[in-house]
Parts: structure tokens; C-alpha cells; sequence
């Protein structure tokens, strides 16, 4: 769920002060993921294999295992880096700001970062590749996954020690709105709306999404 595949200038900064040995290991990490996500793109996820990206990507079979366990984790490795972002954006946010009106920043950044002239294409989460019926479960456990992770950020956040069903409901409702915005369906609703009214359209069901979840402010509070 990425906004973009490009790095900004603070990470190209960071990057070019890491020893070489670790910015080459970091190129290859990443060569080896666009090269597997363009061959996802033209050819659908079941019908590229592991030896193909290594073949497209100047590796070996054992060096793309090295750095992605699985197939699926290529597929899904964006995904995970996404909810990374939302998380650190939580953790770090500014004094007396509340975790909703964090949440609330990183969705509309994330928003105004899309291209209006290439809406449906730019928006984060569902790739054309996801819906292949071989990835449909380990999309579905995605989404536990952020509910699991954004749970135990809020957790620490709190001080809790112990599982707090209240917090995974919250959790919940915010990733209720990435879920939504990141599927399928909501794509092919935004698909028949003509172009220059879309991203208007996109707007508004952002403001009605984030007041539908706003009560949960009030509980994420300092």
C-alpha cells in the first residue's frame, strides 16, 4: 500500500550514508520487487515463478530467497511496508495530537499524494495481481494482520500489559477505512464516475469514512 514507488529525498540521503556493502544489499532487495511486480502486472501472479523474477532480476533463485521467504511475501512486501509507515506515523506523532487525528493526517496525506489524471491506478493496496484465487486467503490475513499490529502499537502507546479487546475494536475501525479504500470493489465503484469527478468523489467518501470512525477519538486521547 505504498503511495509510491519512489524514495524521497530523506531516505536518499539516509540511504547514501549506509556503508556500501549494505545500500548494494538494499538495491538488490529492491530491484528484485519491481522486477517481480512488473512481471506480476503483465502476466498475473500464478503464472510468474521464483526462477523467472530471478532470471528478469540478474540473480539466483537462492538470493531472491534470501531476501523474501516466499512468493507471496513479494506480492504482499508493499502491503507490510505500508503498515509499517501508519504505525511509525502513530508512534511519532506530534505532542498532545491524538492517535484518530494522527490517523486522520496519514490518510489524508496518503490521499493528496494520488495523481487525480491516474486516480484508479495510483491508490494504494489492491494490485491486479491480488485477485488471483491462490492469494485471496493470504489477503484476508492481511488485514488481521494491521488489526493485530496496530492493536499491539496502541497497547505499548497506553502502557497496557494485557490484550484489550477495546483497543483491537479501534484498530479495527481504522483499518476499515485502508481495507475499503485499498479493495477491489471500491476501484470498480470509483471506475464509472467520470475522470475529472473522481478524485472529488474519492475526497468525499474519505471525510464521510473518517466521520463515521471519529467517535473513536475521544479513547485516543493523551
Amino acid at each position: 500500500m505504498v503511495p509510491s514507488e519512489k524514495i524521497d529525498t530523506s531516505q536518499e540521503t539516509m540511504l547514501t550514508r549506509l556503508p556500501l556493502r549494505i545500500r548494494k544489499k538494499k538495491k538488490t532487495e529492491e530491484t528484485i520487487l519491481l522486477v517481480a511486480k512488473q512481471l506480476f502486472r503483465e502476466r498475473g501472479y500464478a503464472r510468474v515463478t521464483v526462477p523467472e523474477i530471478a532470471d528478469e532480476a540478474n540473480v539466483s533463485v537462492k538470493t531472491v530467497f534470501n531476501y523474501f521467504g516466499s512468493k507471496e511475501e513479494l506480492a504482499f512486501r508493499e502491503e507490510v511496508q505500508f503498515c509499517d509507515q501508519l504505525i511509525l506515523h502513530i508512534l511519532s506523532r506530534k505532542q498532545n495530537q491524538s492517535i484518530f487525528d494522527a490517523f486522520q493526517n496519514f490518510i489524508w496525506t496518503l490521499i493528496q499524494s494520488i495523481d487525480p489524471d491516474q486516480l484508479i491506478e495510483s491508490l494504494p493496496g489492491f494490485h491486479p495481481w491480488m485477485d488471483d484465487p491462490a492469494l485471496e486467503q493470504r489477503y484476508l490475513l492481511l488485514w488481521e494482520n494491521y488489526e493485530k499490529r496496530i492493536t499491539d502499537a496502541l497497547q505499548l502507546e497506553f502502557g497496557k500489559n494485557e490484550f484489550d479487546p477495546v483497543l483491537r475494536m479501534i484498530a479495527c475501525q481504522m483499518v476499515s477505512i485502508l481495507k475499503t479504500l485499498g479493495s477491489k470493489d471500491f476501484k470498480v465503484y470509483l471506475t464509472p464516475i467520470p475522470g475529472a469527478l473522481r478524485y472529488r468523489a474519492l475526497e468525499k467518501w474519505t471525510l464521510r469514512s473518517l466521520d463515521l470512525v471519529s467517535g473513536i477519538r475521544n479513547h485516543l486521547s493523551n
